[in-house]
Formats: structure tokens, sequence, C-alpha cells
């Protein structure tokens, strides 16, 4: 039987995920749908044609009304964890939009809470579930190329017009928290590795819209050896990327690049190109992805469920990703190097 879920949050995000994510996903079933604000939840109400009997101001509610196994929380960040420790003490299994959490703590009590009443608690870290970061991961954890010595990415969007993007014009760091943090995670993907330092630098054009900064540059040493060099902008006049950026990673034995996730989160921009040391560059034919984006993460979610399996962006392995834009961010606040360690896993945010 499809996985029954409560899904929270259906703000302008939440929506999305109801209009373009859920339904195409067989192996879930959505039970009842939730929001605190009265004024959204009527619009969504209207928007998605919901059934009245099945919407409701709070999640209680729902729960109380309605069988369900899972909950999908799509709320602003400041709701996550509290939203995720209602859902788990009422024995239900979590998938939490990124970011994960405002802090490392706070994200680590929902982690624990999951692990003592044995429940699956994961992140929609979506930019994981397209063709091109996996075959790069493959190609890289094969050896084929030698080590990697440096990766630099490149993104450059400006979404000051973008509909929906005024939501994150008052946020403090809106391109580290709300955009770098997919880029992070798909160096650790990539990797396989774990960041062991982070330094940043960021600021904000004088045409900005952004009440934080919405330009960046950073540097990320990682375990083994490895190096990433990040540049990115929201507020870019330049050409613009796909969304996952633009890819080089140079290996002992030639380099790899890459582009991933187009227009409309669809896979039409990925591409991975090799170049070894004695050949000339060649396109890779890239890994199958059974299920896209968020399609993706939803899929992985009943799949962990049905099989009482950790996922791969499990919260507890996304506590690394949270830890690393959290000493990114402590960085561009101190302009100091950052180490990741307990002391170091500042807020996000």
């Amino acid at each position: 039987m499809p996985l029954r879920i409560v899904h929270v949050g259906l703000g302008g995000w939440g929506r999305d995920w109801a209009t373009n994510v859920v339904p195409n996903v067989k192996a879930v079933e959505p039970v009842a749908w939730v929001d605190a604000d009265t004024t959204t939840l009527a619009a969504a109400r209207k928007t998605l044609t919901l059934p009245v009997d099945r919407c409701y101001p709070t999640l209680a509610a729902a729960i109380e009304a309605v069988p369900a196994d899972a909950v999908l929380i799509t709320t602003p960040i400041g709701a996550h964890v509290p939203v995720a420790l209602e859902a788990l003490a009422a024995g239900k299994h979590v998938l939490v939009e990124k970011p994960f959490a405002p802090s490392v703590d706070e994200a680590r009590k929902a982690v624990e809470t999951a692990e003592a009443r044995g429940l699956v608690l994961m992140v929609s870290q979506n930019y994981r579930f397209f063709p091109a970061p996996r075959t790069v991961a493959d190609l890289i954890a094969g050896g084929e190329l030698g080590a990697v010595g440096a990766i630099a990415v490149d993104f450059r969007r400006n979404v000051t017009s973008l509909p929906g993007r005024e939501r994150h014009f008052a946020l403090a760091h809106p391109l580290l928290v709300d955009m770098a943090i997919h880029h992070f995670d798909l160096m650790r993907l990539i990797l396989g590795r774990e960041a062991k330092s982070a330094s940043c630098q960021t600021w904000n054009p004088p045409w900005s819209p952004f009440a934080g900064d919405a330009a960046g540059a950073a540097t990320i040493a990682f375990d083994g050896g490895a190096v990433a060099s990040w540049r990115g902008s929201w507020v870019s006049p330049g050409e613009q990327t796909a969304w996952a950026g633009e890819w080089r990673v140079e290996c002992a034995g030639g380099e790899i690049r890459w582009t991933s996730r187009g227009e409309l989160g669809g896979p039409s921009a990925d591409c991975v190109e090799v170049r070894s040391l004695d050949a000339p560059a060649r396109a890779l034919t890239l890994k199958p992805v059974r299920a896209q984006g968020r399609a993706g993460t939803l899929t992985a979610f009943a799949a962990a469920v049905g099989s009482d399996q950790e996922p791969e962006t499990s919260g507890r392995d996304n506590l690394k990703t949270l830890a690393l834009v959290a000493a990114v961010v402590a960085s561009a606040a101190t302009g100091r190097t950052v180490l990741l360690s307990a002391e170091a896993e500042k807020d996000v945010q």
C-alpha cells in the first residue's frame, strides 16, 4: 500500500510540492493537509482543490482525525524541527525540506528522537537525485582518473524578479543557507569525503534587493586532500548557470566537467565530460536515476520506510551538510577559517 502522508506547510513552495511532486510519486498517498495560517490554508484548499474535511490548522488535529504513516514538512525553516518533533512523538516517519534546521544542535535533537523511536527522519537534499552528480560520484569512487586534488564550482543566477523569491530578501545569508547548501552537499556526495575546514567572504552588490549578502566565495578543505573553491551569486548579470552550477574537478589523471538540474528542476542540463591527460575530451553516458529531484527524495523516503533502512540523506547524515553550511556562515561573519568540529557548529542562519 502507498505510504500515507500528512503534508504540513502549504505556502508557495509547499503548494509546489503538492502540485508538481506528490501526485507523481505513486509510492505515497496524501491523506491530510496542514497549515497554521488560516489564510494560507484556505488559499491552498482552493488552489489545489483539497477536500475540506482533510485540511487542518494543526498537525495534532490531522493525526487524530486521519490514519497516517508519515509527515512531509515544507514549512519555513524555523518550524522544521518543532513540527518534526511533534510528528516523531506521534510515531510518524518524517521527510523535511532543506535546510534541515536553523542550527546543528536543533537538528541533532530531531535525529536523536527519531533514532530513539526507531523512525525514519530524512532531509530532502534533492540535487543528489539527478543523473550527472550520480555519474560523477561513481566515476570518482571507481578511481579511473586517480585522486581528486581540486574542485571549482560557479553558480550564477539573477532572481531579483523571480516570483516567490521575495521571502528570501530578508534572510541574513540567503545565498549560503538557501542555495549553496545544495552545492556543498553535492561536494560531499561526489567526493565521498567530509569537510575539515571552511573559509568564506560574502558581499552584497549595490543593485541587490537582498538585505543579507547575495554573493560570496568560499574555500573548503576535505579529508583526503581535495580543496573546493565555490563562487556564487543570486544577483549576477552574467550568463546564468544551471541550478547545480558549473563544476570542474581536477584529478591526477585528468579533469571532469559537469553540470546538472536545468530549468523547472529538470535534468535537461545534465552532462558530464571527461578529459584524460592522454586523450581528448569525451561525454559520458549518464547513470539512470529512477526518480529525479524532489520526486527522487520522496520515492527514496517511501522506500526507506518500507524497508526499515536508513536513507542516504537521513537526518543523521545531513548533520554533516548542515555543519558545513554553519561553518561557512561563521567564516563569512568572522573573517576566519572555521574548523568542522563540535565547537565550530554555529547557527546556520
